[in-house]
């Protein structure tokens, strides 16, 4: 039964990260600011696979944990990091925040990074049978929120920015 939910946590993942390739998929990507340089070299990630062509990176985290980052730069600059998480609901909870910040740590920049864990610091966040919104309060940014997603029993965790 596990094995089952774990397939189709997986399978939603990949339709969650690919459905935002069609926004950006025209968009000529530069190495000056991205690269799989950076993700190479951080302890938190198990194994990974790097897309040049799309400056995007998805694997698995040193904990376990499934992740993606997608970094945009054409008209607008733009990254979308998700990871999920479980099926150890039961911890979750207490962990909610702890798990956004490792999200963070590893696709954000460091400013970026400071007004994430600044949102967090303010309000914890905690789980929902409904989707949670945060949005990050910042004048840098056109958009920029966590969303956290109960699946079956899993959780998806999304950081989102944007700017035009």
């Amino acid at each position: 039964m596990l094995k089952v939910r774990t397939f189709w946590c997986i399978v939603i993942f990949g339709f969650v990260i690919s459905s935002s390739a069609c926004a950006t998929e025209k968009c000529i990507f530069s190495e000056d600011t991205v690269s799989e340089k950076q993700y190479a070299k951080s302890n938190a990630i198990g194994v990974y696979q790097w897309f040049k062509k799309s400056n995007e990176i998805k694997g698995v985290l040193s904990n376990g944990n499934l992740f993606s980052v997608k970094h945009w730069s054409c008209n607008h600059y733009g990254k979308q990091a998700v990871m999920v998480v479980g099926p150890q609901m039961q911890s979750i909870p207490s962990e909610l925040d702890d798990q956004v910040l490792h999200l963070g740590k590893i696709a954000l920049s460091e400013t970026e990074f400071k007004l994430l864990s600044d949102t967090i610091g303010k309000k914890s966040l905690s789980l929902s049978e409904s989707p949670i919104k945060r949005r990050v309060t910042t004048n840098e940014f056109d958009e920029f929120y966590i969303q956290v997603t109960i699946v079956g029993e899993a959780v998806f965790i999304e950081i989102k920015l944007y700017k035009a």
